[in-house]
């Protein structure tokens, strides 16, 4: 068989601002969960959003602007909603923008003293300066709350986890897995724990994801919360059941590491289930390229796992594997995992 060439960056499923069937006045917040079919395993970044506006707004965040500024524009009103031929008011968009030019700031925003003004800023706009239909702002201030990591923005947050709006609860997820201390975004455990029931899949998977990247190997509570997630079934809920095993798997649950080393790191069980739930795609079996997404995607989170099971099955896609990438991914896993599991001394 000839090797496989590796996935292009759109194959990878890098999580891109929301999807629509027509013009959108903002884009949505990234999906942040989902890793099966999105590859994303890792904590939210406000950066993927920020590429999406930029390309929606036909603009990159050039100005010199100061950050005052644009606090000052997101302390302004959206306008009068729908305008002529059902466009909407510029300003909304304006400050959506500002939004977004605040999040590009925030990677480079190293002093205590400034983070926190700016989270204190940004917790007030929410409050006061946002209105409960601007889902799209809301779910914007939340993902940037998190980033920042202050204890004003932890409250919000939790907030949003509630939200009427299954953007703003997305983005609430979002905000704890970008978080920058894992251990205070595991107070909101209990309500990820709810949210595992939400009603929209894409929430309810996020949830899954935040769960297994919070809590603790082990907890009982936990686990009895995502194999109860596990049984939930039905078109568009495939995504969750991948992604409550995975999670599973790395609280150290035995169901959840089989169903990782016998479908989710298998190609040959991969290749017996469809490409989709729904749509032409259902009536296809998995291609090699999905093979490769979910197989890299679980690799991605597996460095935790402690199941001897998943670990004989990365050794045997490092050894075997026909994809050059996947063979090299489980490889550099291996090492993480002899090296995180070596003796520090004698």
């Amino acid at each position: 068989m000839s090797e496989q060439t590796p996935p292009s960056e759109d194959a990878k499923g890098l999580a891109m601002p929301g999807e629509s069937s027509g013009s959108v006045d903002l884009p949505p917040p990234p999906k942040f969960g989902k890793q099966m079919a999105q590859l994303v395993v890792i904590p939210a970044l406000i950066v993927i959003f920020c590429i999406g506006m930029a390309i929606m707004f036909g603009m990159l965040a050039g100005a010199q602007t100061s950050i005052d500024a644009y606090l000052m524009k997101l302390r302004q009103n959206s306008g009068a909603g729908r305008m002529a031929f059902n466009m909407q008011d510029p300003r909304y968009k304006d400050r959506g923008l500002a939004a977004y030019n605040i999040a590009t700031l925030i990677p480079d925003m190293k002093d205590p003293a400034e983070r926190l003004r700016v989270s204190e800023a940004l917790a007030e706009i929410l409050d006061h300066y946002v209105g409960d239909e601007e889902d799209m702002l809301q779910a914007y201030l939340l993902l940037a709350l998190g980033q920042l990591g202050q204890e004003c923005g932890f409250e919000p947050i939790l907030i949003g986890l509630g939200s009427k709006h299954k953007t703003v609860r997305q983005a609430a997820i979002g905000g704890l897995l970008s978080w920058p201390d894992k251990t205070e975004a595991a107070v909101a455990l209990p309500q990820l724990a709810v949210a595992l029931g939400d009603e929209d899949p894409l929430v309810a998977t996020e949830a899954a994801v935040a769960i297994g990247e919070l809590a603790q190997s082990g907890d009982a509570v936990m686990i009895a919360a995502l194999q109860d997630a596990l049984g939930r079934t039905g078109t568009g809920w495939r995504e969750l059941g991948w992604n409550t095993a995975v999670a599973l798997a790395r609280l150290n649950d035995s169901l959840g590491s089989q169903i990782v080393a016998e479908v989710l790191l298998d190609r040959e069980a991969l290749a017996l289930l469809p490409m989709a739930q729904q749509g032409p795609a259902a009536q296809r079996m998995m291609s090699p390229a999905g093979q490769d997404r979910i197989i890299l995607s679980t690799l991605t989170a597996s460095v935790d796992m402690q199941d001897e099971r998943v670990w004989a099955k990365i050794k045997l896609l490092a050894e075997k594997d026909s994809n050059r990438v996947i063979r090299k991914a489980a490889t550099q896993l291996i090492r993480q995992h002899t090296s995180t599991a070596a003796p520090t001394g004698l």
